[in-house]
């Protein structure tokens, strides 16, 4: 493996430094030219720092209808307070241009989809619980046919 070859450095100092001079200290002014110079910046007269800045307003929370913040909220909780909360959201907001239909709307889809859900347990609970009382029954009922006579 061979030592890689770096490349020289100059011996010689560059023009623009001073050897001699302290630390911090060794750049020097450029040299004047007589190119033509851009002009120096000035910031636009009349220009108002606070023109553009805007009062801080608050979460939209405060201007979300109320109704439709709670019908997602009773959506989980209870779903039939949750659809109801959620329609008479979508209807203030439709009479007074609130904000927060997406929400309302959430809320009741999530109302729905849990009352179904509910709903559905429940029957098959009940249907297993038929059965189980069904096959139960079946084998009482049918006990004397192991006697003999």
């Amino acid at each position: 493996m061979s030592t890689p070859q770096y490349p020289e450095q100059p011996t010689t100092p560059l023009p623009h430094l001073d050897q001699n001079a302290p630390y911090g200290q060794q750049h020097q002014a450029p040299q004047q030219s007589n190119a033509p110079q851009p002009p120096a910046y000035q910031p636009q007269q009349g220009y108002d720092s606070q023109q553009f800045t805007t009062a801080p307003s608050g979460t939209t929370l405060d201007k979300t209808n109320t109704f439709a913040f709670l019908a997602i909220i009773f959506a989980f909780l209870s779903p039939i307070a949750g659809i109801v909360f959620g329609h008479m959201g979508l209807s203030q907001i439709k009479r007074t241009g609130d904000a927060g239909r997406g929400i309302a709307l959430t809320g009741l889809i999530i109302g729905y989809a849990y009352f179904v859900f509910l709903a559905l347990f429940i029957v098959i609970y009940i249907g297993f619980l038929f059965t189980i009382f069904a096959a139960v029954g079946s084998t009482m009922s049918g006990f004397d046919s192991y006697s003999s006579y």
